[in-house]
Formats: C-alpha cells, sequence, structure tokens
C-alpha cells in the first residue's frame, strides 16, 4: 500500500533523483541526458504545490504532480523508481485520478514521450486517447464520462 504527501522544499533533490531514475532512459534516447540542463529545468519547474511524495512504508517511491487549470486536470507528472514499478501504484494513483475528474466532470490531459512506450499503453489502458502530437511528445487526454 501507499500514500501521498504533499511535497516540501526538502524534496528538490529527492524529487530529482526519483525524476532521473523513471526518465534517464526515454530523455536519453530523444534527446540525450544532460545532468546539469535537466538539474537545472528541475530547479525552474520545481513546484511544491503540484507535487506530491508517493510513500510506500514511509519510504519515497515516487512523485505525482497535478494541478487544475483552465477546467483540466494537468498531470505534470508521474515518476515511480524502478524497484517499485509493475506493483499497481501508478495504476492506483491514476485511479484515484480518474475518480475525481468523473465526479469533478473535469477532463484530464497530459504529455508522454514518443519513445516511452511503456507508458502510453499505460495510459490508454486507463483511457487515455491521443489527441495531439509534438516532435517529441504525445498528448493524450481523458473525457470524464457521463454517467
Amino acid at each position: 500500500d501507499f500514500t501521498l504527501r504533499k511535497g516540501t522544499i526538502e524534496d528538490l533533490f529527492l524529487s530529482y533523483e526519483i525524476r532521473k531514475n523513471a526518465m534517464f532512459k526515454y530523455i536519453s534516447e530523444c534527446k540525450g541526458w544532460d545532468e546539469e540542463k535537466e538539474m537545472q529545468g528541475h530547479i525552474d519547474d520545481f513546484n511544491t504545490e503540484v507535487m506530491q511524495i508517493i510513500e510506500v512504508k514511509s519510504k519515497p517511491v515516487g512523485v505525482f504532480e497535478n494541478v487544475i487549470e483552465d477546467g483540466y486536470i494537468h498531470i505534470h507528472g508521474l515518476y515511480i523508481l524502478d524497484e517499485f514499478q509493475n506493483h499497481e501504484i501508478g495504476c492506483r494513483v491514476m485511479e484515484n485520478i480518474v475518480i475525481t475528474a468523473d465526479t469533478e466532470k473535469k477532463s484530464i490531459l497530459l504529455q508522454v514521450l514518443k519513445v516511452n512506450h511503456k507508458a502510453k499503453s499505460f495510459y490508454e489502458r486507463i483511457g487515455f486517447k491521443v489527441c495531439n502530437e509534438t516532435e517529441q511528445h504525445f498528448q493524450m487526454i481523458y473525457h470524464f464520462s457521463d454517467k
């Protein structure tokens, strides 16, 4: 089982290491990993208002970032450490967001790197569809259901 806690300024380097663990392979493949640029980008984008740390038995194992803007839930990141992937953590985090989206009648937007086939398949299984693409990303949407 896992818990979510609000990110704090003390999580700057922890969240970077979790993101690096999850994304190094994909970013390296599509544009090359530049440690200095990636760290600076992380510092520039770091926002404790949108960040939650995913913990298992009080151990940080992931980062989840989302915000509501323009009537949409925007997922800015879902990163799970390698050793905790395929344990249904990301799936359960997203299930909770989908329930929120359906309850609040909001669609969810996110993007995945085109080289990250695993993430794209994961989101498609949940019900996301590609709605646009850039040179490096698939932009995906989940439309709330009118049940």
